[in-house]
């Protein structure tokens, strides 16, 4: 009994050894072969391609799908080289394979059965070289020998292959396209090996994207598809046993096979709907649009067949031929009164065996109609790939009240009739070119009694009466009046470029003549709505508006278009304006005006200059003004920044004018910013005589009071700058009340005015009180002129006069000599008390 306890207990331990070797073994054996597989998957991916690959880490586990191995490498990156250095061909967050454990005890035959794919993001570029990326093979300079050695080193038992999350992006920069595969999923099982098999696929791609020429065609479409595969591993042969394709949500079938023996790939796929319902075929309508398509009542039949047959090697591509059929279709919205009716198509593409360049798209018999209004549409495009030709009309009239009664079209309120009749054939490269001549097109579009109002508008836009021509070259406006509020339009001449504007992403020219008999800038200037946050109270609802209310405004990018403007009467803020005449240029984002002038405040103003918005909002200028002959008390009692610079103004009487060229930025109130601005400029008066001044009124100590009631100032005429918002007003000779005056000072960004006026003033001009200092001044009979300095400090409109009699006395001490040593006690005595 003792011996048979020993000797369970000895087996015991032997076992419990056994298990922790195995344990260990699974444990200690990913560490020991990590760092060599590490290296040998970097050189054997390095030497494989033709360019730069970065793996960051491997991991690998012997207890996860024991007794496999599980691999899983991580952060890998394929870098292109030479024109495409620094662009990434592949990145992928990691890659899990399983093989057999043996397989990591020998440098080849290394077999792997299963695939799984993280977030992958395949970047594949055409440069404009037109080499692609993807062409990361070496030349292979090695003997055959030496090639089945390579190629034996991996040996593929795949059961498994999925894909998570990936993107595949098709850059072609030399046509400018753009194709975007985005949230990728795929899962394909079944036995990858033997001569024959049968696999289960399943795939999902969230969102297919497709851009040509800066213009998208494609956008926010989903493909759903499960696929059973007969494979022929021999043969490369793949039939589709049993398919599901969901198109968005439109249902299609697949049948036929793809067979790629060698380097050419032949097809025969056709492909056809499940169902030929029109409600069905609304399917292909993009998921972000379909809220559009809720309570829609639909009729009539869509169905779409093709065929792909042929080979692909190349630029050999197969046949293709996809038809689309709609007929007697109806769409009506179960709250709309009207519904859209008689919607028919027919669309074709087809292909033969060839270039890409050999395809045809053709649409023929598009045709809709609201109430009695029909829309026919037909285009032809072929050589789609070399020089796109093409051929279309469109036809229709558009009753817009009975469109609205068709579509909700909730956020507008539209109206009016659209008339349209157009046609256009010919090559694009005519329109990259510039060829107008040789395309040949022709039309016109009607516009009656056409009203656009949006709840984002304070103003309605009308359109009574239009016409618009088009050729080739250009769209002629013969006819175009339009009401914005109080102001009227009247538009003629001629649009450029439109063809290249529209298809092409060019610049869109023009040099039309604009005409009103009243414009009015405040309505047009706030003509788009601001949207203001919590409702201000009665208090502070002027405040809160001033704040918030923005008047700058964007000049269109891509446009270059001259508008000669003819302008009888208008009005801004509360200045009214008459013949405005000039041009309007709008081209690179900016305003250029140029001898734009107009007859305001009893005078003229002449505009040279430049505008262009900024993104804070904040318009840059660099205007030149020409002021000729401005009444003073229009000024004042028309413009608030008048009102401040010249108080008391209201009842004077004369005329300025300047000439300067000022550059800075304006608020969003379209408002001088003054630390912004810069700028230079004269400024001259004529016959100008103030009445009842606050700032001479301060000067009745000195001056015959009377004198002031009306205060005449000689015609001058002098220079300023301005730096950084502070006006510097440079030293001037003047006359007032007819005593010889200079004249200098400053006002600065914060509205602060320091100023000085030095008099020379005649004896019998000063006021009784110093005509009896005077008098008692011995030798004072000498005295016939006294200099008086006054400086104004503060405020503008409040400015503080404070009196400088410095110069005074030192011109009486001058004049009385010795007689006025006799007297000065007696002088000192008498100022100090008068001051």
């Amino acid at each position: 009994m003792g011996r048979k306890h020993k000797q369970m207990k000895k087996t015991i331990i032997i076992i419990l050894v056994v298990v922790v070797v195995l344990i260990g073994s699974l444990l200690v054996i990913p560490v020991f072969f990590k760092q060599n597989l590490l290296d040998a998957a970097k050189n054997t991916l390095n030497k494989q391609l033709n360019a730069e690959v970065q793996l960051a880490d491997i991991n690998i586990s012997l207890i996860k799908n024991f007794p496999k191995v599980t691999v899983e490498f991580q952060e890998i990156q394929i870098l292109g080289k030479g024109e495409f250095q620094g662009d990434t061909l592949l990145d992928v967050a990691y890659i899990r394979t399983k093989m057999d454990l043996a397989s990591l005890f020998r440098k080849t035959g290394m077999n792997i059965d299963e695939i799984i794919l993280s977030e992958p993001r395949l970047n594949l570029i055409v440069g404009k070289s037109g080499m692609g990326n993807w062409d990361v093979a070496p030349v292979q300079k090695s003997s055959a020998a030496e090639n089945t050695k390579d190629d034996s080193e991996f040996k593929l038992a795949l059961e498994k292959i999925e894909v998570r999350n990936a993107k595949l992006i098709y850059n072609d920069k030399a046509e400018n396209m753009l194709a975007t595969l985005s949230g990728i999923d795929l899962d394909i099982s079944g036995e990858m090996y033997g001569s024959s098999t049968r696999l289960q696929t399943k795939g999902l791609v969230s969102d297919v994207a497709f851009q040509y020429q800066d213009v998208n065609y494609l956008s926010k479409t989903t493909i759903e598809m499960s696929t059973l595969l007969d494979v022929d591993f021999e043969k490369m042969k793949f039939t589709i046993a049993n398919n599901e394709l969901l198109l968005n949500r439109l249902p299609l079938q697949l049948e036929g096979n793809v067979e790629m023996p060698s380097d050419t790939t032949f097809m025969d796929i056709q492909v056809k709907t499940k169902a030929s319902d029109f409600n069905n075929f609304l399917a292909l309508v993009p998921p972000v649009y379909e809220e559009y398509l809720k309570d829609i009542q639909t009729d009539g039949s869509a169905t779409i067949t093709g065929k792909i047959s042929g080979f692909y090697y190349g630029e050999s591509y197969p046949v293709l031929n996809m038809e689309m059929l709609v007929s007697d279709g109806k769409l009506k919205y179960a709250d709309m009164p009207e519904q859209i009716s008689n919607i028919a198509a027919e669309v074709r593409i087809s292909k033969p065996q060839g270039d890409l360049d050999l395809m045809k798209i053709d649409v023929k018999k598009a045709h809709a109609a609201i109430r009695n209004n029909p829309v026919d549409l037909n285009l032809t495009v072929t050589t789609p790939v070399s020089d796109p030709y093409f051929d279309g009309t469109f036809i229709g009239k558009i009753n817009l009240s009975h469109l609205k009664d068709a579509l909700p079209i909730d956020s507008v309120n539209i109206s009016g009739i659209i008339d349209a009749n157009l046609f256009v054939k010919g090559n694009y490269s005519d329109i990259e070119n510039e060829a107008y001549d040789k395309i040949k097109s022709d039309g016109i579009v009607k516009l009656d009694n056409f009203i656009y109002d949006s709840p984002d508008l304070t103003q309605k836009i009308i359109v009574p009466d239009g016409q618009l021509d088009f050729s080739p070259k250009s769209i002629n406006l013969s006819r175009f009046n339009m009401k914005v509020g109080q102001s009227d339009f009247h538009l003629s001449g001629k649009v450029y470029n439109y063809l290249n504007y529209v298809l092409k992403d060019g610049i869109l020219k023009g040099d039309l003549l604009l005409s009103s008999q009243f414009t009015n800038f405040n309505e047009l200037l706030r003509l788009q709505k601001v949207q203001n946050g919590a409702p201000a109270t009665e208090k502070s609802k002027t405040e809160t508006q001033e704040q918030e209310e923005v008047l700058v405004f964007d000049v269109p990018e891509k446009i270059d278009i001259t508008f000669r403007s003819k302008i009888n009467k208008a009005v801004f803020d509360r200045l009214p304006i008459s013949s405005i005449n000039g041009e309007i240029r709008a081209v690179d984002e900016k305003l250029i005006l140029e001898d734009l002038s107009m007859n305001t405040l009893d005078g003229k103003l002449t505009m040279n200059g430049s505008y262009q918005n900024t993104p804070q909002n904040q318009p840059l200028f660099d205007f030149g003004f020409d002021i000729a002959g401005f009444d003073i008390p229009m000024m004042y009692n028309t413009l608030s920044g008048a009102r401040k610079l010249l108080p008391g103004a209201g009842n004077s009487h004369g005329k300025i004018s300047s000439g300067m060229q000022m550059k800075g930025r304006l608020s969003p109130q379209l408002k001088l910013i003054p630390v912004s601005a810069n700028g230079t400029g004269s400024f001259q008066t004529r016959n100008v005589e103030i009445k009842d001044s606050p700032l001479f009124n301060q000067l009745g100590g000195i001056l015959k009071k009377e004198k002031l009631k009306n205060v005449t100032i000689d015609d001058f005429t002098t220079r300023f700058t301005v730096e950084d918002g502070n006006l510097i007003l440079k030293p001037f000779t003047t006359k007032v009340i007819g005593q010889e005056t200079r004249i200098e000072g400053k006002l600065n960004s914060e509205s602060l005015l320091d100023m000085r006026l030095d008099f020379n003033v005649e004896r019998d001009m000063f006021g009784p009180d110093i005509q009896k200092i005077l008098a008692i001044i011995p030798g004072n009979e000498k005295i016939k002129i006294l200099p008086a300095g006054v400086e104004l400090k503060g405020p503008v409109g409040d400015a503080k006069v404070n009196l400088d009699l410095s110069a005074t006395q030192k011109a009486v001490t001058d004049a009385t000599k010795d007689d006025l040593k006799k007297s000065l006690e007696k002088l000192g005595k008498g100022l100090k008390k008068f001051f």
